[in-house]
């Protein structure tokens, strides 16, 4: 069976972390699977996956007319049974041809679990309304976009490797801390970790204020994983809030697992998320996390080691992490209700939901 995965951008992100752990698990499997980007960044999965490049195909031509016959003319020639689409343009394109070239179109593009009143947003909907097949990786994304589980829509949830399980000693966790933290070793304190880029869809300013305010009641340090255009508003945050000596900026990193590994408690603030990786993979590194009550989220986290906040709310925020310390102590990770929860999101179950949609969608077994 040929399959197509199209998107619009490969970079280093969520989505591109999906893909190339469901494309290469398939290909083992005996799938013949292709990868077709509009944009390619050499900030991407590609090495850490040892993806075969030839398996990727990029569009150059930045032209939308040109663009689009392009992307037709490659998809006539690989011949799919089915194309899956993770993005808004390629999935316009395929919801043209699909029916010409006589292939089977899944509409994959709800990567968050809400929807704004903006064109864009709507858009996006109008679009999955008219697809054949419809896959989120969420039940919130569905909800959003008025769509319901069943014969034409489905749920994919995001799957995270083993090797994001934690099962470093207590020795081992805290010489990672001393190499990670500069001065851990003589200031020893509670490890707070988000893991998100810098961009205005994460809320770091909710973290920030509520951080600042509590700072007065707990020492701590704070470590933001990521990198983005927000980066200097977020450095003159810290700076206004006098957290010079909490936060740690480590920029854009490839060893996300060894903080995560080093840290006490997660903290994602986002205004929107469908299946977020950050949390699963935080999960699955043994973290109780605090989080945002919007889209996928409350599906995601497990209710004995989270704490929910509304968007923006950092007073709501503050008082999560008044409770933080006690929560952090409390959970156990390695309890059959919690191991049972992440069988949800692991690549396996992934892996086998997906080959579920597809032959339900081709028709046969």
């Amino acid at each position: 069976m040929i399959i197509v995965f199209t998107t619009d951008t490969i970079h280093r992100g969520g989505k591109e972390r999906q893909i190339f752990v469901l494309a290469s698990i398939l290909i083992k499997k005996g799938y013949n699977v292709y990868v077709l980007t509009l944009k390619f960044s050499n900030n991407n999965y590609v090495n850490e996956y040892r993806f075969d490049n030839s398996r990727i195909i990029t569009i150059i031509n930045s032209n939308k007319f040109k663009q689009f016959f392009s992307f037709k003319k490659i998809i006539n020639s690989l011949q799919p049974d089915l194309v899956f689409s993770w993005d808004f343009k390629t999935s316009f394109y395929n919801l043209i041809i699909y029916k010409k070239y006589k292939y089977k179109f899944i509409n994959g593009s709800i990567q968050h679990g809400i929807r704004l009143f903006r064109f864009s947003h709507l858009i996006r909907s109008f679009v999955c309304w008219l697809s054949p097949f419809i896959v989120a990786n969420s039940l919130a994304g569905l909800r959003a976009n008025n769509l319901k589980p069943g014969n034409r829509s489905f749920v994919l949830y995001n799957g995270i490797e083993q090797r994001f399980i934690n099962n470093l000693s207590k020795s081992d966790i805290e010489i990672l801390r001393n190499k990670l933290i500069p001065e851990y070793d003589q200031n020893p304190k509670i490890i707070y970790i988000s893991v998100a880029n810098l961009v205005p869809y994460k809320d770091y300013f909710t973290v920030l204020k509520a951080l600042s305010r509590f700072k007065s009641e707990l020492d701590f340090y704070y470590l933001i994983v990521g990198d983005g255009p927000m980066r200097k508003k977020i450095e003159k945050k810290i700076v206004e809030y006098g957290l010079e000596s909490n936060v740690i900026l480590t920029g854009r990193t490839e060893n996300v697992r060894d903080y995560l590994f080093a840290s006490d408690i997660m903290i994602h603030s986002s205004r929107g998320e469908g299946i977020s990786n950050a949390i699963l993979e935080g999960m699955y590194a043994g973290l109780p996390v605090i989080a945002t009550n919007v889209g996928g989220i409350p599906e995601t986290v497990f209710p004995g080691s989270s704490m929910l906040f509304p968007y923006r709310d950092y007073k709501a925020l503050y008082r999560c992490l008044l409770k933080s310390r006690e929560l952090k102590f409390s959970f156990n990770p390695n309890s059959e209700e919690y191991q049972k929860h992440l069988t949800k999101f692991s690549v396996e179950t992934m892996v086998g939901r997906f080959e579920e949609i597809v032959y339900t969608v081709i028709g046969k077994r």
